[in-house]
Formats: C-alpha cells, structure tokens, sequence
C-alpha cells in the first residue's frame, strides 16, 4: 500500500482535509513534496461549483516544494531541488500550445488550467506536476517560499496583462480590480516602466496597499469621477493601457472609455453569466470602431522560461509580493485558511500556507 498523505479535498460541496494515497511520477512528471501554498478565489469558486470539478479533487493550484520523485523522460532536475510551476501546465506541445495560446492546451479553452480543477491539485503534503520538462522551474536560492508561492498564479496571471499589451515605455497604466491579481498587474505594470500607475476599485480602502505595490494614484467608484479624473491626469488624452481585473462586466466599458487612441484593454478577468450574456462596448468611446483601440483577452502566460524570469523579477528586489500575503497558517488548519478566503475577511488578499 502507498504511503499516505493529507490533502485538501472537495466532498459533496465543502472543502475537506482527506488522507490520500502519496502520488508516484508517470513518465514526464515530477512528484514535489509541498512546502507552501496558498489559495484564491479560483479554489472556491472550485468548491461552489462554478467549475465543472469532479468530487474527491484535491484542490489548489500555487505551491513550492522539493523534488520528491522524477519520472521517465524529465531531466534536468535533482531530488531535493526546490521547484515550482505555474498554475497553468500545458503540454507544450499541441496545436494550441505551439501557436502561443498555452492556457488553451487541447484546443480546449482554459485547457491549460486543470491543477485542482480537473486532475488532482496541490493543496497537499505532495503533488504532481504534469510535462514537467515544460512546467517545471527550480527556484533560486535567494527567493524565499513565501516569495516564490506568489510567483504561481499571482504574479504569472497579473503580470500577463501589462506584458501583452506592451505598454511603453513612461506611459499610463490603468488597472481596474485590486484583488490579487490586479495587485500584481499594478506590481507588473511598474516593473515594465509604466510613468504612471492608476488604480480604480470599487470602493473606499486598500490605498495604501495599492501604493505599497506601485500605484501613483488610487482611486474608487464611489468618490470619484473615474473617466474624467484619468483623463485629467494624463492631459486629456486617456491611458494607454487600462487593465480589466476586476471580474466585473460595468468595468469593461469604463476600461474602454479611459484608453487614448491606440490604447490597449487588457482583460484579465473571466466573467461570469448566462449564454447569451454580452459585455456592452461604448460606441462614441470607441471611436465609433475607428479609434484603433485593441483589445486582448488574455490567459496567463505560463511555462518555466517565463517563470524563471519572474522568480528573478523577485531574486533582484523588482518586485516584492510577499506584501499580498496577509494571513499565515499551518496546513494542519488548512481548513481555516479556505474559509477565511470564501468569507472575504475584509483587509485579507492571500494566505500562506506552510507545511
């Protein structure tokens, strides 16, 4: 009988600690032995039922740890090394994935994402990282775990937007959403030169967590007059990027509106709704179709090139996303640290979870 370990589960509707089998490494995969993890809102919305997640899941999908097990076929790595992955592990190889859309292995949209949603995740005392000659990156010694925890989904999934849209250099960033994601998209807007960060939430509070993280400006639907403020701001001619992070469909046409001509709307949101759900386009903000504003729906950017190029971001001091974590727990009370998560403790952006 396999030696046993303790995993966060989803059973009929909850999210439960379970002991499970420890996994062995298939041919191209690495089993790592967990040392930290966090948890997000994905993980929840998992639970809740808003993706298609089979029961007895192990759930989570940012972790660090060190190479337990190498299976057939994965060089390049030692047991013992301490490593991680991107929350999206593609095969690599597909149509999809040669053509530059990882996050859609398969030909499957969200194909790429399947750590805790369809195949066991990583909320565990072990987990396995698939195509892992793809996936897999070692972590520089000088990058603490409760760095590199940050650097699977938060960093790699907000840093997508400003990178695709190529925001030059000393221009206007506009980020809508100050969840974790947009947090790390107004860490990744920064570090790539942006000469004014804005953000625009909801709401009163987190200012200066925003300006922690590299905001010039933060700003809140209900005191102030987003659209004109920004233009304002940037002499009248708008930002040239504006990231949607907020999930919200109403700050869709807002991150339109602020975008100058040429500007880029950056979504890195997944809305939610019916089929026949729309997301409404400004029409005179968009130029009536001629203004030359893009916009790109993005997925994140994944692979262990690219993460070995945010763990340096952090190695060097660029960025520091330590900041996002504001809950500290043991995996003994994982359970705790789910639900702190799904209640949406006021103040509380992501927990670390340390085994």
């Amino acid at each position: 009988m396999n030696e046993q370990m303790k995993a966060l589960v989803l059973r009929d509707g909850k999210a439960v600690v379970e002991s499970r089998p420890v996994p062995q490494a298939g041919p191209g995969e690495v089993v790592v032995r967990t040392t930290a993890a966090s948890l997000c809102s994905a993980d929840v919305a998992c639970v809740g039922g808003e993706f298609p997640t089979p029961d007895g899941t192990v759930l989570g999908h940012e972790a660090v740890g060190v190479v337990h097990e190498i299976g057939d076929g994965v060089t390049g790595f030692a047991v013992g090394q301490r490593v991680t992955t991107a929350s999206t592990t593609p095969c690599g190889q597909c149509a999809n994935c040669q053509r530059g859309f990882t996050g859609h292995c398969g030909g499957v949209a969200w194909g790429g994402y399947t750590f805790g949603v369809s195949r066991d995740g990583s909320l565990a005392e072990y987990f396995t990282v698939p195509h892992a000659s793809y996936n897999l990156v070692a972590i520089p010694d000088a990058v603490s775990d409760e760095a590199a925890v940050c650097v699977p989904d938060t960093l790699s999934s907000g840093s997508t937007g400003p990178e695709a849209a190529r925001i030059p250099l000393g221009g206007t960033v506009v980020v809508f959403g100050q969840g974790h994601v947009g947090l790390a998209a107004t860490m990744a807007a920064r570090a790539l030169g942006a000469g004014l960060v804005v953000t625009v939430k909801a709401r009163p509070g987190g200012e200066e967590q925003a300006k922690r993280v590299g905001a010039d400006r933060a700003l809140n639907l209900a005191e102030h007059d987003i659209e004109s403020e920004i233009r304002q701001l940037t002499a009248g001619v708008g930002a040239d990027c504006a990231v949607e992070a907020s999930g919200v469909i109403e700050s869709f046409p807002r991150a339109v509106a602020v975008v100058r001509e040429g500007g880029v709307v950056a979504v890195l949101s997944s809305y939610s709704g019916p089929d026949d759900a729309t997301l409404p386009i400004p029409l005179a903000q968009w130029g009536w179709g001629i203004a030359d504003k893009t916009i790109l729906s993005t997925f994140q950017r994944c692979g262990s090139e690219r993460m070995g190029r945010l763990l340096r971001l952090v190695e060097t001091g660029r960025v520091d996303p330590t900041v996002l974590l504001t809950r500290r727990y043991r995996f003994d009370d994982v359970e705790r640290a789910f639900a702190d998560t799904a209640a949406r403790m006021p103040g509380h952006i992501k927990p670390l979870i340390t085994f």
